[in-house]
């Protein structure tokens, strides 16, 4: 079979064309479909994190101010949070270490500034200063570990307090500490964390924004 005879099987060139700019109308309508139901599908998504997210935003980049954007040895900025080593701050028998006054001068001038900014403090429903303990072996000596941590909240509380004397006589209802069990698998008992805990002003904002998708 040659050439010529080939090329008589095939249909004409209009009506392939044709059908191909159909098919292309037709796919493109059809992504125009899906891309609209994602998107109904992200808005509601995006408006329920975005609070939240600006808030942890916000509150990273002024711990980041005050510390440096340079990694320092035993200090991790996490979100809303300072993550600290205990031997940074303490000694081996649990007393407060002279360095750890120049790290609480500084969480405790954030945490002024933030409290005296009325439009932050909406935001804020505490700070948390959390040491966390193994919570297996003998009873007795997780009582002792339970203890200790609690020893070196309160010394650490009363270093912030010592450093902005504002913050024990006006905001001293905000700060809790607490002593969390761990277990093994956690790996996080050398760890002490500053956080700041968002408010339900937070949840007002999302339903604002879930709001108009309503209507």
């Amino acid at each position: 079979m040659n050439t010529k005879t080939l090329w008589k099987y095939l249909p004409p060139a209009g009506p392939v064309l044709s059908l191909i700019l159909i098919g292309c109308v037709l796919l493109s309508a059809l992504l125009y479909y899906r891309a609209i139901k994602i998107q109904r599908f992200l808005e509601p998504a995006l408006a329920l994190s975005q609070p939240r997210n600006e808030f942890a935003k916000s509150i990273n980049q002024i711990f980041v101010n005050e510390f440096g954007a340079k990694p320092l040895p035993g200090l991790k900025i996490k979100s809303s949070a300072v993550l600290m080593e205990k031997s940074r701050l303490f000694f081996q028998n649990g007393a407060l270490k002279p360095t750890a006054a120049e790290d609480l001068d500084k969480l405790a001038h954030i945490f002024l500034t933030l409290m005296n900014d009325g439009a932050r403090r909406a935001d804020i429903s505490l700070v948390l200063i959390m040491i966390r303990f193994p919570s297996y072996g003998p009873r007795n000596q997780v009582m002792m570990e339970r203890m200790h941590a609690q020893q070196m909240l309160g010394l650490l509380q009363d270093g912030l307090f010592q450093a902005e004397p504002e913050l024990a006589v006006r905001y001293s209802t905000y700060f809790i500490c607490a002593a969390q069990p761990t277990n093994p698998h956690e790996g996080n008992s050398e760890t002490v964390e500053f956080r700041i805990v968002p408010s339900e002003y937070l949840h007002i904002k999302v339903l604002e924004k879930l709001e108009k998708y309503s209507m």
